[in-house]
Parts: C-alpha cells; structure tokens; sequence
C-alpha cells in the first residue's frame, strides 16, 4: 500500500469517530433541496445529521425531510425570513460540534465534507474552512474595481487573496491555488465551522436583517481575528442559484448597504463618516460598472430597482441609530 493511502485510510478511520452537523436554512424550494441532500448522500465522511430551518409556507419541504435519507434530517420552520437567524436558530439545535453551513441550493462533490474538515481537525488553531463554487468564482475585477481597490489600499494589498476590503467587498483567490489560503471571510453557502469557534465570537451577528446579505463576510471577519480561517479549493461545490430569492432586488440592495455600514461600524469599528464614505464611493464604483454594462447591451430589468433601493439603503445609514434595524 502506498504510503500516501496509508495516510489517507488512517485521515479516514479517526474521521469517522467525528459527528457532523449540515445547517440548511431554505425559504422552500423542494427541488433544488433534494439536489443537495442527494448530494450529502453520497460524502466519503458522512453526515451525521441535517437540521432544516424552512421559513416559507409550502408543504413540500417538510415533505420532502420525512423520506429516508440514510442520516438523520430534522425539520424545523421559522417564521421569518433572515437567514442569519434561521442559521443561528439550527446551530442552537444542532447535536454536534462540527457544523457544515451548507445552502439549499448548492450540490456538493462526494469528497467535500472530507476536505472541509481535514484543516480543522488536524489543526486546534483552525476555526474555520470554506470551498470553492465551481461555477461561481470571484472573476479577475474589472478596471473600475481594480482602481477602487488601488485607492483604497495600495496594489499589493489592495488584491490581497482572501482579505475584506473597502466596504466590506471579498477579493477572490488565485485560481491556480491548490493547497489552502488563509482568508478573514467564509461563504455561509459552503463552509465548515468548528463549534467552539462559532460559539466564541458570538454567532451570527444580530443587527442583520431581511435576507441578511453580508452576515458570513461579518461572521468570517470576526472568526479570522481569534483564529485560522481556510479557503479550501479541493472542496468543489456548484451553486444553482434560484431566481427566488428572499426579496426584489430593491430591498436586498437597501438591506446590503446597510449590511456594509454594520460590518463597517459595529464589526470593524470605524466611524459613522469612515463607513459612510466607504459605501458612498462602493455604490458609486456599482453605479458606473452597471452603466458601462448597459453600454454593452447588457440590460437587467430590475436595475431601477436596485438602484433606488441603493439610495434608500445608503440615506437609512446617514440617519441610522449605532445599532441597525430593519
């Protein structure tokens, strides 16, 4: 036996004694949700159970955790749609202590839970990991987002893999990484979390709202000051984004601004004016990058929408309270 199999054999065995919990908020969509649990049948470290958070009102999904899947799915509904909370919801029911956050819509590589877990359970300093989405990579940035990012922090750091830049905006990582990157964000989508690690820092933080856009960004931040935090590119997932989301794109674009100036003000700990001016020049960089998609003749039919709901979301900060609400 070679020894590199010797190695992965014995990674297996003490894997095993580990028990896992998967974190599934949906808003109810039945299809695209037994793709995923389809998915996490098939793991070469298996799950050792599901906890489904559902806020919508369809019967399908409930339906649809009553089958036999092998491990053990447990369905709980929540009344409202803020998946920050409906995740925190999950962990506080949760058995175990290694927790997959894992979305409704996301379909996994059979060794994904198994390269997930491999940093943090070789490593105590490692509180969390999250993959690579296949079909959704963070692209090279644009010109306009290449100056921004000069701007605000200088060539080197300002392209740094991994780090949260400006108002809260994610760089991406080399696509020819191979082993892991420390990062200080996580995608709630597609990651894992060692328990006491979530636990130290608090959770996902309470001032998100609605659909919460940014509460993973905030939650890997806070995680990445007290620990290590891992981009793992050999775990592979593909996201089939549903056009159902939890709200227009008018709301999700007022609640992402206000996201920004809470990860910005409460996490961070910058000022009011600092934060205000960071997501003033982010939805003035967005503005122009969609303007100049226009004149591509790439036209979205909600990106009036957007764009009042930008503006709504960036006057709620200018009046805002030092904790956000909805």
């Amino acid at each position: 036996m070679a020894e590199g199999d010797r190695g992965r054999i014995q990674f297996l065995d003490a894997a095993s004694l580990m028990t896992i919990s998967a974190i599934i908020p949906t808003v109810g969509r039945p299809d695209m949700l037994r793709r995923c649990l389809v998915s996490l049948t098939k793991q070469s470290v298996p799950v050792s159970e599901i906890v489904v958070v559902h806020c919508g009102e369809d019967l399908q999904t409930r339906e649809l955790t009553e089958e036999p899947w092998g491990f053990d799915v447990r369905y709980f509904h929540y009344p409202e749609r803020n998946c920050a909370d409906q995740r925190n919801f999950a962990i506080a029911h949760a058995r175990f202590k290694n927790l997959l956050l894992i979305d409704d819509d996301i379909e996994v590589d059979p060794r994904w839970v198994e390269e997930l877990f491999k940093p943090i359970w070789a490593d105590l300093r490692v509180g969390a990991t999250m993959g690579r989405v296949l079909n959704q990579s963070l692209e090279s940035p644009t010109l306009l987002w290449r100056l921004y990012r000069i701007l605000l922090h200088g060539r080197a750091n300002g392209f740094a893999p991994g780090k949260l830049i400006g108002a809260a905006l994610p760089n991406g990582f080399p696509a020819s990484a191979e082993k892991p990157v420390p990062c200080e964000w996580i995608g709630g989508g597609a990651s894992a979390l060692r328990r006491e690690a979530f636990e130290s820092v608090g959770g996902f933080a309470s001032f998100f709202t609605g659909s919460s856009p940014g509460e993973d960004l905030d939650l890997g931040y806070r995680l990445s000051r007290n620990w290590e935090v891992f981009y793992v590119p050999s775990a592979t997932c593909i996201h089939h984004q549903s056009r159902r989301g939890r709200e227009g794109s008018d709301r999700h674009q007022y609640l992402s601004m206000r996201s920004r100036f809470g990860i910005l003000t409460i996490t961070m700990g910058k000022n009011r004016y600092s934060a205000l001016g960071h997501i003033g020049l982010w939805a003035m960089v967005q503005f122009l990058s969609e303007v100049a998609s226009l004149r591509k003749g790439l036209l979205r039919p909600d990106l009036l929408r957007a764009w009042s709901g930008r503006l709504r979301g960036f006057w709620s900060c200018v009046w805002a309270a030092p904790v956000l609400h909805g």
